[in-house]
C-alpha cells in the first residue's frame, strides 16, 4: 500500500488484502489499570506488544470482516466474546498514518486490527482459544 497513494479508506485497501486469521496478540501490560488506561497512550507507547500467535489464513470477502463473531475460551469455559468493529477501517487508519511519514505498508506484513473479546491472563497449563466466525480457531497452550 504505498503512500503517495494516500488517503486510504476501508474500501481502498480491499485489494490489498491477502486474507485475515484468528489471532491472539500477546502482551505485558505492567499491570495496568485498564479503567484508568487510554488506547492512545497504549498505541503510542507501543511497548505492550510482546509477540503474536497466528491462526491459519483464510481468503473471506472484505464485507464479511465488518462485525464478524469471536468466542474465546480458556481451559474449555466460556471467556469472552465479541464482535469485530471494522477491520478495514483500522487498516486503512494505520496507512494513512503511515503515509504521513512517508511510510509504505508492504507485501506480507501482518497487522493486528484490534480486539474482539476482552484481555484476559494466562497462566502455565492454560488452554486459550479463540474462534472466530468464517476464519476458525488459534489456540495457545501456555507452558
Amino acid at each position: 500500500m504505498p503512500a503517495d497513494q494516500a488517503p486510504w479508506t476501508a474500501e481502498s485497501v480491499v485489494p490489498f488484502v491477502a486474507g485475515a486469521m484468528a489471532a491472539f496478540e500477546l502482551i505485558e501490560d505492567r499491570n495496568a489499570v485498564y479503567a484508568q488506561t487510554h488506547a492512545t497512550s497504549m498505541i503510542v507507547d507501543n511497548c505492550w506488544n510482546g509477540g503474536v500467535v497466528l491462526g491459519p489464513i483464510k481468503a473471506l470477502k472484505a464485507s464479511a470482516l465488518v462485525g464478524v463473531k469471536g468466542r474465546q475460551t480458556l481451559n474449555g469455559e466460556p471467556a469472552g466474546e465479541g464482535n469485530a468493529e471494522d477491520p478495514l477501517a483500522t487498516l486503512a487508519w494505520l496507512a494513512n498514518l503511515r503515509a504521513e511519514r512517508k511510510h509504505d505498508l508492504k507485501a506480507g506484513m501482518i497487522v493486528i486490527t484490534g480486539s474482539v473479546v476482552p484481555t484476559f491472563s494466562v497462566s502455565p497449563g492454560d488452554r486459550a482459544v479463540f474462534t472466530v466466525d468464517g476464519l476458525g480457531e488459534v489456540v495457545l497452550d501456555v507452558v
